[in-house]
């Protein structure tokens, strides 16, 4: 997205293919942005030098990518003519008006559905800078809000309940952006000259090697090295939380070379682990590996705390229920106690008769496929539909690197 609006041309290497990515692409092209990707794993976004966007005379189909959609309603928070973006059912039972009402409090004008998709857009006289104050702690709002700010007439400032991941924060800065942090507070500043264009060697996703460590962790005689890690701190508080219930991982290699995010190689081993509190802004800051972590606890020693996962229920299922669910079917001893999970363990886990049924989202059907393995059982069947949203290669890497699938 930034390298859309940079002016010149943004290459991008190690770009993932997942199904958040193709949606990304695909909107950002019926937008009137060009691309090449001369090989695979590669792209190169020519820019338009601006937020002139072309005007499709169709929806812009967000699928399920919830990433897309608030990132892009900032990018398009002041366009040319009206817009239309639309999602699967999955994506238009999300609440949107998170992201839209702080657009709105820019100048945005912007229609949703009872808070969801679809969301009508129309042109404005000018964005206004302007102090937002966010409840929930998002990334991807927060990130939003920064695209806005970048044509918004005056200074805009983000503050958040905890500092979130800062991957947009680290490019903008990379392109020109006059952008700075104080505290919870990420000030940016409008564009005065176009962004310049990205060179980028991707990392690895965190949240994607999250799957493999706590796989590491808890299965015997494990080795595992993840080379060209994304270890961005705002990203590894589960490494943070998994070291002080005695997980055993080891950074063996920092990238040699100057990249955007620190990223190195991660070695991860067994461990025997114990339980621990999660305290809600660990919760916030690792979201997404919430419910692996409620799988490692299961065969920590003693009970387990994980605060504030309420906002799990808002992501593309209901991922606090599903992890119970799953977990529970494996014998795993977790209760909900209002905001937070309590887990105990040691737990034997086992694979049940009839798995509950899920809905297709690919976190829960990566627990699904860990829980098993943890149970010493095989790969449930459906995976590969249900992970092509993040991870299209699962069952490849799966067979190459565990034994009993």
């Amino acid at each position: 997205m930034i390298g859309a609006v940079a002016a010149g041309d943004s290459t991008i290497d190690h770009l993932p293919d997942g199904a958040d990515v193709t949606t990304t692409i695909a909107a950002l092209a019926a937008l009137g942005v060009a691309f090449e990707q001369p090989t695979a794993g590669q792209i190169i976004v020519h820019g338009r030098a601006g937020f002139d966007w072309a005007i499709p005379a169709e929806p812009l189909a967000m699928n399920n990518s919830g990433t897309t959609t608030r990132l892009l309603l900032g990018l398009l928070a002041n366009p040319a003519g009206p817009l239309m973006l639309t999602g699967d059912q999955s994506l238009s039972q999300r609440p949107m008006d998170r992201i839209t009402d702080p657009l709105r409090l820019l100048g945005a004008q912007m229609a949703t559905t009872a808070g969801h998709l679809p969301i009508r857009i129309q042109p404005t006289a000018g964005l206004q800078g302007a102090a937002i104050h966010l409840t929930v702690a998002s990334a991807q709002v927060k990130s939003g809000i920064l695209f806005a700010g970048l044509q918004a007439a005056g200074e805009t400032t983000v503050t958040g309940p905890v500092h979130t991941r800062d991957h947009t924060e680290r490019l903008l800065a990379v392109a020109g952006a006059a952008i700075s942090r104080t505290g919870l507070t990420v000030h940016i500043q409008p564009l005065t000259r176009p962004l310049q264009p990205l060179h980028i060697d991707l990392a690895s996703d965190f949240s994607t090697a999250a799957f493999w460590i706590i796989l590491a962790t808890l299965l015997p005689q494990s080795q595992l090295m993840l080379p060209g890690l994304s270890l961005n701190p705002t990203r590894t508080t589960l490494l943070d939380i998994l070291a002080r219930m005695g997980g055993d991982f080891q950074v063996v290699d920092f990238a040699r070379t100057q990249t955007v995010e620190p990223q190195g190689t991660l070695a991860v081993h067994p461990a025997g682990l114990t339980g621990t509190t999660v305290t809600a802004t660990e919760s916030a800051q690792a979201i997404d590996e919430l419910p692996l972590l409620a799988l490692a606890a299961t065969q920590a020693a003693g009970t387990t705390t994980i605060h504030h996962i309420n906002e799990l229920r808002v992501k593309e299922s209901d991922r606090a229920a599903n992890t119970e669910a799953i977990l529970r079917a494996c014998g795993a001893a977790i209760t909900t106690s209002g905001d937070d999970w309590v887990i105990t363990g040691p737990t034997a886990l086992h694979i049940p008769v009839h798995w509950p049924k899920l809905p297709p989202d690919h976190r829960m059907t990566m627990l699904q496929v860990a829980a098993a393995l943890v149970a010493g059982g095989t790969v449930p069947d459906h995976v590969a539909a249900a992970v092509a949203v993040s991870y299209p290669e699962l069952l490849n890497d799966l067979r190459k690197l565990v034994r009993t699938v």
